[in-house]
Formats: structure tokens, C-alpha cells, sequence
């Protein structure tokens, strides 16, 4: 069978070689032969698969299907795939292509599904507005596919719906994920191929451990892979993850492994004798700020950048704990008074900050500019295991340090925050360590190229 591509779409040249003109005639409706030329068409794109991409693809009976993968596997590709797989073998039904997040949505999912769809010359609109996909099929019949966050997933009830697929689900909280998937079992009732199908990176042993390998019955696969799988990534790819990420975290996302991470240390890597800094701010310095906006509990960090052995090293010189955003102003001027005044003190603070305010009607980053300081907001904050990872990659190489007289709450933060039973970091409590350690995270993160490195997850196979 010869084919051609144009234009980025697969076009068959000689499909129908095989027939006389008399049987295409008498033989074949214009329905039918759309039909065999888009089988055709999805045994083209299945060819071109990874083998746990196309396991996951030829599928089609299983309830509960999942891929369970490392960092540029691939996942997000065989989800777009599936997506446009359960469209056509539903046609005429409402489907549902949840991301834990409306940010995830707009920034992985539709540009992923643009890119593919579009060059493989498939018809569908998109409305953003409505956050809905009109797909034709190749019998005429047009098929729906909602856009919805599954951390939002009361927007579920009501809908009924003949398939689903879910991106990253081991990223939700697990009380959260628990709840919103039998939600989502209840809104698959209709179709000819019913079907769930999820994928995602292993976070410790969450919500996709516990229902496909814990909770294991017929209606469930797991389908598995390591980024080693794909060989179309660049060969430097994995030597960058083995950078980027510390020991502990390689195997759940280099190799897709679930790893335990309970009870365990938010950060491993910190060492006191290793990671201990002793450099005193000079009057040129410019100053750097983490800040976690809290009520009553408002917790930053400043540091200040040094060279040492050819690379930028991060040393964290004091960290505070104030009631509301005007006294986080109030303790800076008084401590960086110089620097402020030279416009040399640079905030990277809790996205949530541009929304509302712990202190006023103002909102958080306002009063901070108010204030003579330098603000750079990230548009939503970084994800927490992938900034979590950031610092203790950091840690790991010795170019993040703290002065641990100078940083107590820091420094508790750094010893004592731990996992919970469900892998995720502990919060709230009467000894709530998060606070100082996510004032970290947005310092490390802006401040030491966490936010401007690609993001592992967002990583394609192709």
C-alpha cells in the first residue's frame, strides 16, 4: 500500500487499487468507502507507535484502561490519540478530556490536540468559550468532547457521556481524585465503546496505585513504561532528568515506577554541614524573596546569588514570618532598606497573590510594588512535586544553601516537612512546616531557572 503525505496529512494513493471500477460502482456506498479509507487511516497511525502507546490504543474493551509512564513517554500523545479513537467509535455521543486543571487544558492538552488533529487532517471545531470539541466522524455523525478540570469535577453531575479520558490524574489529591473519579463512572452510561482511560507520571503510592494495582479486577489494565521506551527523544533528554531530578524521585520519573514516598522528607537532600551558608549580604547585593502568603502565618525567605565554581549558587540569608502582606513590606524596608531604594530587591511570589490579598482590598502583589519592591509573578505557581523536585535537585549539587542560624523556620521546614499517608505534603496541623518550604519552592523556582527550563511534563514524543 503506497501512501503520501501532505500538507502533514496521510492521504491513501492506491486504497482502493484492489477494486475494478465496476465493483466500486455496484459494490461500495460513499458511507463505506469513508469508512475503509478511516480504518485505513488509524492502522497508519497505530504503525507508528511506541509499543505501550499502541497497547494502549488497541484497547478498546477494557473499562478502566490506564498508562502508567515516565517523563516523554508519551502519554499526553496517546491520550490526544485515544481521544479522536473513542470520538469516531462513539460517534454521535458526548465524550469528556479532563486535566487536573483549566491551566493544564490550555497549555498541554488543546495545543497537543491542535498539532496532531490538524496535521492528520481531522475535522472538528473547537470553542473555547463553551470549552467543548464538535468532531466529525467519518459517518457523518458529529461527536462531542467536553473540556473540563477534574479538580472542578462537580461540573460533572448532569452530564451524560459515553467515554472519558484523564490527563495526570495521579496529580490530584487523592481525596479529591477518590471522589471525582466515581463521579465520572456514574456520567459513562451511554456509547457503543464505553471507556475510561487515564494516564499518568507515578506520584508515590496515590490514587493510581491504589486503583489499578491495589484494587485489581478485570475491568482494570495497567499498561506501563519507562521514558527509555520512546527513542525518538533527544539523547540528551535523560541525562537532563538524571540532572534535573534527585535520586529519590529517578525512578518514579525516569522508569514510571511507584516509589514510597510516606512519611518521608519533603526534602531529603538538605544537609546541614553541606548545605550551610555563612555569606553576609553586601550593600550591592541584590535580594531575592520567596514569599507563601498565609492569614496571620505569611512566610518569606531572602537570598542573594554568588558564583562558585563556575555556576550561580543561592544563598538563603535570613527567613521571616509576619502576620499580612503590609508587615512582610514593613520587616523589608526595614532589613533591605538600601536595596529597595536602588530597586535591587526582586519578589517571586505565591501566584494566588495577584487575586486577593491577606491584608486589604488591595491585592497582595500590588501592596508589594506599593512597597518599592520588584515583583515577578508566574501566571499560576509552579506544580508543587515539580518545584519540590527543583530544590532538591538543587540541594543535591550544593547550589542552594542556608544560613540555618539566620533561617530557623526555614530551616525546620527544610528538616521536619514530610509526606503524608496519601504522598502528599502535609499541611495544616499544629506544626504546619509547608509555609516556610513553598516560599522556597517560589524563590528556587524563579529565581534559580525552575520556571524557565522546559517542564518535564510537558514534554511530547514527537
Amino acid at each position: 500500500m503506497a501512501y503520501k503525505k501532505s500538507g502533514g496529512s496521510i492521504l491513501a494513493t492506491t486504497l482502493f487499487a484492489d477494486l475494478t471500477m465496476e465493483s466500486l460502482v455496484k459494490g461500495f456506498a460513499d458511507e463505506d468507502i469513508k469508512k475503509r479509507v478511516e480504518d485505513q487511516k488509524e492502522k497508519d497511525r497505530l504503525s507508528s507507535l511506541l509499543v505501550h502507546q499502541k497497547a494502549f490504543l488497541e484497547d478498546k474493551t477494557t473499562r478502566h484502561l490506564g498508562l502508567v509512564a515516565g517523563f516523554g513517554s508519551g502519554k499526553s500523545y496517546s491520550l490526544t490519540v485515544k481521544m479522536l479513537q473513542l470520538a469516531y467509535d462513539n460517534a454521535g455521543y458526548t465524550g469528556i478530556a479532563l486535566e487536573p486543571t483549566y491551566g493544564m487544558l490550555s497549555d498541554i492538552l488543546i495545543p497537543q490536540l491542535q498539532e496532531l488533529w490538524d496535521g492528520w487532517g481531522v475535522n472538528y471545531q473547537l470553542y473555547r468559550g463553551a470549552a467543548e470539541i464538535k468532531v466529525k466522524c467519518p459517518g457523518g455523525e458529529t461527536s462531542t468532547i467536553l473540556l473540563r478540570s477534574f479538580e472542578n469535577y462537580t461540573r460533572l453531575r448532569g452530564v451524560n457521556a459515553a467515554w472519558a479520558v484523564v490527563d495526570e490524574i495521579d496529580t490530584v489529591k487523592p481525596k479529591i481524585a477518590n471522589v471525582a473519579f466515581q463521579l465520572l463512572q456514574g456520567r459513562i452510561r451511554s456509547g457503543c465503546m464505553p471507556q475510561i482511560a487515564v494516564c499518568s507520571t507515578p506520584e508515590g503510592f496515590g490514587w493510581l496505585y491504589n486503583f489499578f494495582v491495589k484494587a485489581d479486577d478485570d475491568s482494570k489494565r495497567l499498561i506501563r513504561a519507562k521514558t527509555t521506551d520512546n527513542p525518538y527523544l533527544p539523547p540528551e533528554y535523560i541525562a537532563s532528568l538524571r540532572e534535573q531530578y534527585p535520586p529519590g524521585l529517578i525512578e518514579a520519573y525516569l522508569n514510571g515506577e511507584f516509589c514510597n514516598l510516606a512519611q518521608s522528607s519533603i526534602f531529603p537532600e538538605f544537609d546541614r554541614k553541606r548545605n550551610c551558608s555563612d555569606v553576609i549580604v553586601e550593600p550591592s547585593d541584590t535580594i531575592l524573596v520567596g514569599i507563601d502568603f498565609n492569614i496571620n502565618q505569611c512566610h518569606f525567605c531572602a537570598g542573594v546569588m554568588r558564583q562558585e565554581l563556575g555556576q550561580d549558587v543561592l544563598h538563603v540569608v535570613a527567613s521571616f514570618v509576619e502576620r499580612d502582606t503590609y508587615a512582610i513590606v514593613t520587616r523589608l524596608q526595614q532589613v533591605f532598606g538600601n536595596q529597595i531604594l536602588a530597586n535591587r530587591v526582586i519578589c517571586f511570589p505565591d501566584a494566588a497573590g495577584q487575586a486577593q490579598s491577606t491584608a486589604s482590598t488591595r491585592t497582595d502583589h500590588q501592596i508589594l510594588r506599593e512597597g518599592g519592591l520588584v515583583v515577578r509573578p508566574e501566571r499560576r505557581n509552579p506544580d508543587v512535586q515539580e518545584s519540590i523536585a527543583h530544590v532538591n535537585a538543587l540541594l543535591h549539587r550544593g547550589r542552594l544553601k542556608v544560613a540555618v542560624d539566620r533561617a530557623p523556620e526555614l530551616t525546620e521546614s527544610l528538616e521536619q516537612w514530610s509526606y503524608d499517608d496519601n504522598s502528599r505534603p502535609m499541611k495544616g496541623g499544629e506544626n504546619d512546616y509547608s509555609h516556610a518550604g513553598d516560599s522556597l519552592r517560589y524563590l528556587a523556582w524563579g529565581a534559580m531557572g525552575g520556571a524557565k527550563r522546559s517542564m518535564a511534563r510537558g514534554l511530547r514524543n514527537y
